[in-house]
């Protein structure tokens, strides 16, 4: 599964099938190397990366800030991503 490349597009999929703001979620952005990284952080502060194998190491996520994405409703490739991890309605 290729991971690298995708954070983004993972990250805001799953912010918005898990309630977004509403729920406590925010987006998150790092730097690692010279790429960036997005994760998303829960209020209670729970880590959620979809795409941190992409890495093979542990990353500093105290290092993150929040960010928001660009659009505030799912991008066309969010959509597509959420409609493939519901594809069982």
């Amino acid at each position: 599964m290729k991971y690298r490349g995708n954070c983004y597009v993972a990250a805001e999929a799953l912010y918005h099938l898990l309630g977004g703001k509403k729920a406590n979620w925010k987006p998150m952005m790092m730097r690692v190397g010279k790429d960036t990284h997005w994760f998303l952080q829960h209020g209670s502060g729970v880590i959620l990366d979809p795409t941190a194998k992409q890495f093979g190491h542990p990353l500093l996520y105290e290092t993150a800030k929040g960010k928001g994405f660009l659009t505030r409703l799912p991008s066309k490739r969010a959509r597509i991503l959420m409609e493939a991890m519901l594809w069982q309605k």
